[in-house]
């Protein structure tokens, strides 16, 4: 029985004693706040770089509204490289704008929608008149024989760290009327 006792004595006394706790706990959470710390910086980033992409991406569609002359090759060009100013970004960036006009039958479900021109910057695809069938539901409501704007940006993101964010690609799309024209033209190359 004495020896029960004095094994539980000494049990009792190692489990109080409190002497180099601190520097086991710090040894122990250390790396954890470490984690949550470059963790935060990534989420941060990430919603960071979307945000100045939209905003970015509202700013170039607002130039694009108030053009009363045709746009050309270089115009749309130089809008990529003020895109990637106003973003920031160090990742590829391409921008794709085309001009959408409702040519009959403009309500919800029979509507026609077609494509007077579309340029796409980077060496990226245009939209065609199927491709951009398939984007109704992208395109508002418009009387016939209207015309929007749509201009579509994409940024490619790659986070810092591995926190849960894969790299991925940010794209907006923002559907504008013009505001002093009846319609944007473009007066590029096979126009």
């Amino acid at each position: 029985m004495t020896m029960i006792r004095i094994l539980h004595a000494r049990l009792k006394a190692f489990a109080e004693d409190a002497r180099g706790s601190l520097s086991v706990e710090a040894a122990l959470i250390l790396p954890l706040l470490c984690w949550f710390y470059v963790s935060a910086f990534v989420w941060f980033d990430a919603y960071r770089t979307q945000n100045a992409n939209l905003k970015a991406s509202y700013t170039l569609a607002d130039m694009l509204s108030r053009e009363t002359d045709p746009v050309t090759e270089t115009y749309l060009k130089g809008l990529n490289k003020v895109y990637d100013y106003l973003t920031t970004t160090r990742h590829p960036t391409y921008l794709r704008v085309t001009v959408v006009k409702c040519t009959n039958n403009c309500d919800e479900e029979s509507r026609t929608l077609q494509i007077d021109w579309s340029y796409a910057t980077e060496g990226r695809p245009k939209h065609t008149n199927g491709t951009i069938t398939g984007m109704k539901d992208k395109i508002p409501l418009m009387p016939q024989g209207d015309t929007v704007i749509l201009l579509e940006t994409f940024m490619a993101y790659e986070p810092l760290f591995n926190a849960g964010i894969p790299a991925k690609s940010f794209e907006n799309y923002i559907v504008t009327r013009p505001r002093f024209a009846p319609q944007l033209l473009y007066a590029g190359a096979g126009s």
